[in-house]
């Protein structure tokens, strides 16, 4: 878009000097036209002065009315008589109207009075790149969101104009997570440029910034002139800013002006690319300072889109990100991110980038703070020299502020930060620092290949076929080139801007509200502390702020550049400064760190004293780029999949901030203790070797992974915080000092009321309790001990889950499968098959016999989870070994037949041995000499697991040719001739201790085993829901109660309280009411106290109370009745007490 500027320049002379010998001032032209001339540059014209007269021509100055003209040699010329002398007009335009100047020329010519013209043409040109930014709806205060940033350690709350904390509310950088202990009033963004205002021809200052208190508004109508967040980039239905860990805070579709294809839509926003996270915990939001008119109006009449007279301040777009690791290196910490890109009609030739400071270490308005910044670490920090907060006076620890990434200055031939790269930037094309990597050729055949590891040869979304929201190639991957989008090139790596560094940092006493105060509003007294050096660096005792900055540099028109900063917290200065060293450690690698595997979605459901809790393993399918190849020897194994295993936790607190009680060598908190934990059987166990300062995760016992836990510990009533983190391997032998194992984040946010405000998908807040009164849980038909069809002797063991989940009348086949066949087989696998409606579906493929067990269990299956009881080994069954039919007191035993080891089998098979009154069988071998001689016998085996008829011998003890006491009968298996057959039982005959009843016609001896499942075998069984009974129902209302009774004070199941003040929330639980209900409660006088209603699910029967009145008062201590009123059920009355 081009726009015109139409000049008319005007010169008046002035004329001074003698009539007598004189000068003759003579211009080369009347009429000078200047051409276009792009706003934000200078074009220079040329223009002659002569002097035909007969003395020195004496030009004072040349002076314009116009402060966007100038001319070079303005002022004390001298030209002699027939000379002349070449100056110089200089127009700059400061705005995309016409515009008039005059010069005013004193000299010594009195006779000089010829006017001169000049017309120019300015020109508004426009990067390209801007206009969709220009086309995006300008930011305004309805789009404004709170949020709040707690993935960690630190909980604050933040704001998508910018502002991070905010004094009076809570949560303000409040450290621990879950405590009161507050650390900050606010931080601001600080964005200015030095530019002239066309009103006036002054030099301006703008700040662009917003802050809760003292900044620039509308004298009228109050409005602040401050940044504003812009819509689209936040679902409007959402009260929060867009964070990765919600999608229901995403937007449907990212706005165009981030020109994102269709597929990105339903993804993160990503730093670097759809769907990826950098960090456990993220925000994304943006903002403009198109609200900012003070300088629009007069006498500065400033717009910095000529075209568009309701955007103020310097036209500049903020794209902010929020990042925080739960690492246990990185959980002090969070980083803030800002990619500004200059969208207004000019460039500015003088800019800085920083923040606004207010720290608040102790709570609010607690006095003694102090604040230093050290040079070395560019590191600013803060704490409260009594060393006490508010209230509790618990101990204070301290804030710091870490500057990061600063702009760059690719225009001054300098390297400015010293890393051997003068002027390299991020929209040059070219890969500066060389640390792109292409796809790697395995085969050589110059293109890239299924297997092949694409590195940082991703295309423009920086997803490959190992990420999970991968869905096939996009523009530039595996092309062997950097495009926009992928690591490491341009946008996404810092090290190719020539960052300037931090510049200024100052540190005041809070004060002074008035013109020249330190605050937002004073546009001129910020720019001058952004541009202080350091000269106030140390404060002590009173309230505080701090500014720290870059620049001045030069932003160009469609240009942007970043700059970014650490929040991060110690328990004393050491501790701040090991963080800080964590901090630098992320920055360094790009604003990457260790990421642990990804969250596993978990489900908790809440049963009577028990809580049952499964998840899936999507964990297991990550990979990390951060810890390089699986295999640096074969990169065709891709990046390293470092899941080790999983943690479920327990808290009574939504920070599980009392379950972090495993310690360091310096008694600080850095491990949570976990309920349960299930990992790899790999080499992995024990304590992680690396630890941090003497404190070490405990990477596992080899316990094999499970994926769903019953924790039979819970009490009824307590409300419970579980999670079930998924953590990764570490590595010992990482750069110098070697990295802990990483956990996923776990992240319940609730206020101080207790109201959930945000749940993780690993995470759930249940309270157990007894089912309602008439409850009838799921019934499964069937026979789970012993399988339908086959030889296998195991069992399943079924557990109920989830109840809600259950299809009624569903029929569920468990079939197994075997390496090979009988005899030497082993049971490898298990797939589960689900009949419902008529249609069959594999519900469970390939679970392998790993985790068959006690206490294994399937991933959850329609709301219930499966243990596979297999009987690995052939035994024999003792219990079920012995007589089966006659009265017969011989004493007969069975056993292995190992005699001969190498001639041995142990066989799956059941046997029966039948007696008969003569001779039914003869012995399978003639060899008298060793004992076993060919003879007819009474009896005869079988082996029942199949109908076969069995051979065997009878070691003949005693010579007599018949089977008698002392004699031993082996059944031989695998028989194919007298010499070649394998032993595998034998059965003493041997004469009891009591009266001798021999074995009579008809009786059988039975020889039970415990065999593996083999391939065929299956169970089957269905299933059929939960239901109410209501004769039932009514039947059990005499065993409703009120818990505790009496109330004395208060009950384990209270919420600890985070108010200033005040004991908090009380309760009591009527228990085991129907599940549809009305609970009146009165006084002993018969005065309506409360009425509370209950509809709830027939798996919970409790109803709470808060002893608080319909009036909303607290009740007196005293008696209380209670009355039931179960509709189609029945009534019921009772009583209880409160002590105070």
């Amino acid at each position: 878009m081009w726009n015109r500027i139409r000049i008319q320049l005007w010169f008046l002379v002035l004329v001074t000097g003698s009539m007598m010998a004189q000068p003759r001032l003579v211009l080369g032209t009347n009429s000078v036209d200047v051409g276009r001339v792009p706003l934000s540059t200078t074009k220079s014209i040329p223009f002659l002065i002569k002097n035909t007269g007969t003395s020195v021509l004496i030009i004072n100055s040349m002076s314009s009315s116009n402060f966007a003209f100038t001319i070079q040699r303005a002022s004390n010329i001298l030209i002699s008589p027939g000379d002349s002398l070449a100056d110089t007009l200089n127009f700059r335009p400061r705005k995309a109207f016409d515009d008039t100047a005059s010069f005013v020329i004193t000299c010594n010519d009195p006779g000089f009075t010829t006017p001169m013209t000049a017309t120019a043409y300015g020109e508004v040109i426009i990067d390209p790149n801007i206009i969709p930014y220009r086309n995006d709806v300008r930011g305004d205060a309805q789009y404004r969101r709170e949020g709040i940033m707690d993935g960690n350690q630190i909980s604050t709350l933040f704001y998508n104009e910018g502002e991070v904390a905010r004094y009076k509310f809570q949560p303000s950088v409040v450290w621990p997570k879950g405590t009161n202990h507050s650390y900050l009033d606010g931080v601001a963004v600080l964005i200015g440029a030095k530019t002239t205002a066309p009103g006036n021809g002054k030099p301006i200052t703008p700040i662009e910034s917003a802050y809760r208190e003292e900044v620039d508004a509308d004298p009228l109508t109050g409005e602040e002139w401050v940044m504003q967040p812009l819509p689209g980039y936040f679902n409007p239905s959402s009260t929060r800013p867009a964070i990765n860990r919600d999608t229901s805070t995403f937007p449907s579709s990212w706005p165009l002006a981030l020109g994102l294809s269709p597929d990105w839509n339903g993804y993160w926003y990503g730093y670097f690319g759809r769907g990826v996270t950098n960090a456990d915990f993220e925000t994304f939001f943006v903002m403009d300072d198109s609200k900012d008119k003070e300088f629009t109006r007069a006498p500065y009449s400033y717009f910095p889109v000529a075209a568009d007279s309701l955007r103020g301040g310097l036209g500049l777009r903020v794209e902010v990100r929020g990042f925080q690791w739960s690492h246990v290196l990185a959980e002090d910490i969070i980083f803030w991110h800002y990619d500004i890109v200059n969208i207004s009609d000019w460039t500015y030739d003088s800019t800085c980038f920083g923040f606004y400071t207010d720290p608040g270490v102790g709570g609010i308005d607690v006095p003694g703070n102090s604040a230093r910044f050290n040079s070395t670490l560019d590191l600013a920090y803060a704490w409260n020299t009594t060393g006490k907060g508010i209230p509790d006076n618990w101990k204070t620890g301290y804030v710091g502020y870490a500057y990061l990434e600063s702009p760059g200055n690719p225009y001054d031939g300098i390297d400015n930060d010293e890393d051997g790269m003068v002027d390299e930037r991020r929209d040059d094309n070219i890969d500066n620092d060389h640390d792109w990597v292409p796809f790697g050729d395995l085969n050589h055949n110059g293109k890239w290949d299924p297997g092949e590891p694409l590195n940082d040869d991703l295309g423009r979304d920086g997803v490959g076929p190992t990420d999970l929201q991968y869905t096939g190639p996009d523009a530039g991957e595996g092309d062997g080139l950097p495009t926009h989008g992928e690591p490491n090139f341009d946008e996404t790596d810092k090290d190719e801007s020539d960052q300037i560094g931090l510049s200024s940092a100052a540190i005041w006493g809070l004060a002074d509200k008035t013109t020249s105060g330190g605050w937002p509003k004073n546009d001129d007294v910020m720019w001058r502390k952004m541009n202080s050096g350091f000269a106030d660096t140390a404060i002590a005792n009173t309230n505080i702020s701090m500014t720290f900055s870059s620049g001045p540099f030069t932003l160009k028109q469609g240009k942007r550049e970043r700059f970014s900063m650490a929040l991060a917290m110690g328990e004393d200065l050491d501790d701040l400064i090991f963080n800080k060293e964590t901090v630098q450690e992320i920055y360094n690698a790009n604003y990457n760190f260790s990421k642990p595997p990804y969250t596993p979605h978990m489900t908790a459901v809440p049963g009577n004293g028990r809580v049952f809790l499964y998840w899936d393993d999507i964990a297991e399918r990550s990979i990390d780029r951060f810890m390089g190849l699986q295999d640096t020897a074969d990169a065709s194994k891709g990046y390293k999949k470092d899941f080790e295993g999983y943690l479920v936790y327990r808290s009574t607190e939504a920070e599980f901030n009392d379950i972090k009680i495993i310690t360091d060598s310096k008694g600080s908190t850095k491990y949570y203790k976990p309920l349960a934990q299930f990992d790899l059987i790999d080499s992995i166990s024990g304590p992680d070797p690396v630890g941090i300062n003497g404190a070490h995760f405990w990477r596992g016992n080899n316990t094999g992974l499970q994926h769903s836990f019953i924790d039979s510990t819970a009490l009824n009533g307590v409300r419970y915080y579980y999670a079930v983190v998924s953590y990764d391997m570490g590595d010992p032998k990482r750069g110098t000092n070697g990295l802990q194992p990483t956990e996923c984040a776990k992240i319940i946010t609730e206020d101080f009321a207790g109201t959930l405000k945000f749940v993780d998908i690993n995470c759930a807040v249940v309270t157990p309790n007894a089912a309602a009164a008439g409850y009838k849980p799921p019934e499964m038909v069937g026979d789970l001990g012993h399988i339908v069809q086959g030889l296998g002797t195991g069992a399943l063991e079924m557990i109920m889950l989830n109840p809600a989940e259950v299809k009624d009348g569903a029929e569920y086949n468990v079939k197994f499968k075997s390496d090979t066949t009988v005899p030497s087989y082993r049971t490898i696998s298990c797939d589960v098959y689900r009949t419902f409606h008529g249609v069959t579906d594999t519900v469970l493929s390939g679970f392998t016999s790993v985790n068959f067990g006690k206490d294994k269990f399937t991933p959850p299956i329609d709301g219930m989870i499966l243990a596979v009881l297999n009987d690995t080994l052939i035994t024999i069954n003792e219990a079920a070994t012995g007589w089966l039919v006659g009265k017969s007191t011989v004493n007969m035993r069975a056993a292995f037949d190992n005699t001969f080891p190498s001639r041995f089998i142990s066989w799956p098979g059941d046997y029966e041995i039948q007696f008969y009154s003569s001779p039914m069988d003869t012995t399978a071998i003639n060899a008298p000499t060793a004992g076993y001689p060919k003879m007819p016998v009474n009896i005869t085996i079988t082996r029942t697991t199949d109908g076969s008829r069995s051979k065997f011998i009878v070691q003949d003890r005693d010579g007599s040719g018949t089977l008698t006491f002392g004699d031993t009968i082996r059944i031989l298996e695998s028989y194919l001739s007298p010499t070649s057959f394998k032993y595998a039982y034998k059965i003493s005959y041997g004469q009891p201790w009591g009266t001798v009843v021999e074995p009579q016609a008809g009786d059988r001896f039975v020889i039970k085993t415990k065999r593996p499942f083999l391939t065929g075998d299956y169970f089957t069984f269905s299933m059929r829901p939960s239901s109410t009974d209501n004769t039932r129902a009514k039947e059990q209302l005499a065993n409703i109660t009120v818990v505790p009774n009496p109330y004395i004070s208060a009950a384990k199941w209270e919420r600890r309280s985070l108010y200033p003040t005040g004991r908090g929330d009380r309760k009591i639980e009527f228990k085991k009411l129907p599940a549809k209900c009305t609970v009146r409660i009165y006084t002993i006088t018969g005065a309506l106290v409360k009425t509370l209603y209950k509809d709830s699910s027939p798996m919970d029967g409790s109803l709470p109370w808060n002893l608080v009145s319909e009036d909303g008062m607290d009740i007196a201590y005293g008696l209380y009745i209670y009355h039931v009123d179960a509709p189609g059920i029945g009534e019921s009355i009772g009583k209880f007490a409160v002590v105070k």
